[in-house]
């Protein structure tokens, strides 16, 4: 009951700032003639622990195939993905680490497609790194706890020496693990994945115009038809409003990893969700970390924004002009990083970002 209590609450937090995020792209959008009207709705029961917001402009009769699309997407994704509980006739996460150990466990082709995308964000950087699971249950049970506390740090290296992708067989349709402990999560990437088929589903059946916005996970589906711009904002860290906008008229993914949403506070100090894999604790280099990419590349922007969030705000560049990427960073004002001069300020937060973005960006407070 404890973590059911936990997750609506940071549900119904959430809602707040997709509720921004829909101001801000909605302020800019054509009026819509004949038949056509402007559909907003939020649901907060599709699965991934997060509420979903959708935008649609089209006619009534679409709206409802589209928004039957969303639903069955995030829903049936959903089961695939939960690694805390089973499903009748699915083998999903939850199935891999309790029966996957030296046994070829048949699962959905989406989870093959989801893997190797994981796969080979783990072999580009070892900051991403799906196989540390029984690390994150360590850190989800202490932070869903009646009383938070910080695990055991002999517990930590344990459960770090079943870590390792090479433990995870890909063969065909099959997944087995060559490590009786090692514990599958792809809370990394299994949102933006789920994301990034729906936008395709939905632009295979019509929806020209529109976005999905998963609990930070943004996919803009189609330019706007009268050419103006998408407006999206990146959420204040400790307030609601956006602190930074984006401003595009191609339409874009773009992922948050930030340790405003899910995480906890013991004896005064904050720990996020996302735990670095090279450490086994929380990562502590900024407040949020967003990674802009095509509107295709939902999955990889979601395993790279948690990658980047993973790493010193100067190696992120680094990585970044390396690999192509383009991303913002919000840091708190006191944590001074040296040699480093902020693209934008503000009373409480440096914001950093790779060059192309700069003038696609502007401060809101």
């Amino acid at each position: 009951m404890k973590k059911k209590k936990s997750i609506q609450k940071w549900i119904l937090g959430s809602i707040a700032f997709l509720a921004l995020v829909i101001v801000l792209v909605s302020s800019t959008s054509y009026r819509p003639k004949g038949g056509t009207q402007t559909f907003n709705e939020t649901y907060t029961d599709l699965g991934f622990d997060t509420p979903i917001v959708f935008q649609a402009t089209c006619t009534q009769e679409q709206f409802n195939q589209y928004e039957k699309i969303l639903k069955d997407t995030f829903i049936t994704y959903n089961e695939i993905f939960d690694q805390y509980n089973a499903y009748d006739g699915v083998n999903n996460v939850y199935t891999l680490n309790q029966s996957a150990y030296n046994q070829a466990i048949r699962v959905p082709q989406p989870m093959i497609d989801c893997l190797n995308i994981a796969i080979k964000a783990g072999e580009l950087d070892e900051r991403f790194d799906i196989s540390e699971g029984k690390v994150l249950t360590l850190w989800h049970d202490a932070r869903e706890a009646e009383t938070p506390y910080v695990p055991n740090k002999e517990d930590i290296e344990t459960a770090k020496q079943h870590e390792g992708i090479s433990a995870i067989q890909i063969e065909g349709d099959t997944i087995r693990f060559t490590d009786p402990n090692l514990k599958l999560d792809l809370g990394g990437i299994a949102k933006g994945y789920t994301a990034g088929i729906c936008a395709q589903k939905l632009h295979e059946a019509g929806l020209d115009n529109g976005y999905i916005n998963a609990g930070g996970n943004v996919v803009l589906l189609g330019e706007k038809p009268d050419g103006s711009d998408w407006v999206v904002g990146i959420q204040s860290p400790d307030q609601s409003p956006s602190v930074v906008q984006f401003v595009t008229k191609r339409p874009v993914v773009m992922v948050t990893s930030g340790d405003y949403q899910r995480y906890m506070e013991v004896d005064g100090k904050r720990y996020s969700h996302i735990i670095d894999p090279t450490t086994g604790y929380p990562a502590q280099y900024m407040r949020s970390v967003t990674v802009i990419d095509d509107d295709d590349q939902s999955a990889w922007a979601d395993a790279m924004s948690t990658t980047l969030f993973c790493m010193p705000v100067k190696d992120g560049l680094k990585f970044c002009d390396e690999n192509h990427l383009q991303a913002v960073w919000i840091v708190d004002k006191d944590q001074a990083i040296e040699n480093l001069t902020p693209d934008f300020t503000t009373v409480d937060y440096n914001i950093y970002c790779t060059p192309a973005l700069k003038d696609s960006l502007k401060l809101t407070m």
